[in-house]
C-alpha cells in the first residue's frame, strides 16, 4: 500500500487541522474552567463581604449594649449612695 505525494499532504494537512481543532478545543474548555472558577470566587467574596458586614453590626450592637450596662451600672452606684445617704442608720442595719 503506497501513497503518492497528494495523498501524503493531504493525510498531513488533515492531521494539522486536527491537531490544531483539538489545542483550540482544550482552550475552551479552559477558558470556561477558569470564567466558572472565578466566578465561584467572586460568589464565595460576595458571601465573605456579607459575613464580614453581619458581624460589623453585631459588634457595634455589642458596643452599644456594653455602653448601656456600663450607664446602668453608674446609676445604680448613684441611687445606693443616694439611699444610704438618705436612710438613717438604724433602718440601714435592719435592712442589711
Amino acid at each position: 500500500m503506497t501513497f503518492d505525494a497528494g495523498t501524503l499532504v493531504t493525510l498531513g494537512l488533515a492531521g494539522v487541522a486536527v491537531i490544531i481543532w483539538l489545542v483550540r478545543l482544550e482552550g475552551r474548555v479552559n477558558g470556561k474552567a477558569t470564567t466558572d472558577q472565578t466566578s465561584a470566587i467572586e460568589g464565595q467574596i460576595a458571601a465573605l463581604a456579607g459575613i464580614v458586614s453581619a458581624l460589623q453590626s453585631k459588634e457595634a450592637s455589642h458596643d452599644q449594649t456594653r455602653d448601656e450596662v456600663i450607664r446602668l451600672q453608674e446609676q445604680i452606684k448613684h441611687l445606693t449612695n443616694l439611699i444610704e445617704r438618705l436612710l438613717p442608720a438604724s433602718r440601714r442595719k435592719v435592712a442589711e
